[in-house]
């Protein structure tokens, strides 16, 4: 069974926006580049398993890990990098929260590990100052609402191909120089 043209679209640009955020994400420092790069190649299996509906399964595992992926990059270029132990015990929750939705067939474990890590996204980009970052965990928020109303469909994908590519996106800093933070300047 083949899904609509719009839910192909949609899984078109997650792949696109998983791309683009891999590329993007490489002027950054490590502690938010792998974990970004992480939940990119999550957030692509998600839209793959889109073109092939699958998504509403494999979302209940997918989403919450790419989210906790998502805020761990997000509390490591905002606030500070977490720890090793921490950011191990922060995915293993998410796992746990994703394996309970899938073994239960109840999304709400899934979608409770999403929505506080677009919370944490939120947070850290509050304590940044960066407000297309606040609007990335406000687009994972949305994702997660999305699927929990309707499944996972096009709003879903594009929600989070937005919430990935707002993180991967280097900042300007607010100075005369127009310097962008994270980046070698020449």
């Amino acid at each position: 069974m083949i899904p609509d043209s719009l839910t192909l679209i949609a899984a078109l640009a997650l792949f696109a926006a998983c791309i683009g955020a891999w590329l993007l994400s490489a002027s950054q420092r490590a502690a938010a580049r792998l974990h970004l790069r992480f939940a990119a190649v999550l957030l692509a299996a998600l839209a793959v398993a889109a073109t092939v509906n699958l998504a509403d399964t494999a979302a209940l595992l997918l989403l919450p890990l790419a989210g906790t992926a998502l805020a761990l990059a997000a509390i490591a270029r905002f606030a500070r990098p977490t720890a090793p132990f921490a950011a191990t015990i922060a995915l293993v929750v998410a796992l746990a929260c994703g394996l309970g939705a899938m073994l239960t067939g109840h999304a709400m474990p899934a979608l409770t590990a999403l929505m506080l890590a677009g919370l944490a996204v939120i947070a850290a980009a509050l304590n940044g100052t960066a407000p297309v970052a606040m609007l990335s965990g406000a687009a994972l928020l949305a994702s997660g609402l999305c699927a929990l109303q309707m499944g996972v469909g096009a709003g879903t994908l594009l929600f989070s191909a937005a919430a990935l590519i707002g993180l991967s996106r280097p900042q300007l800093l607010r100075s005369k120089t127009k310097a962008w933070r994270g980046a070698a300047l020449p």
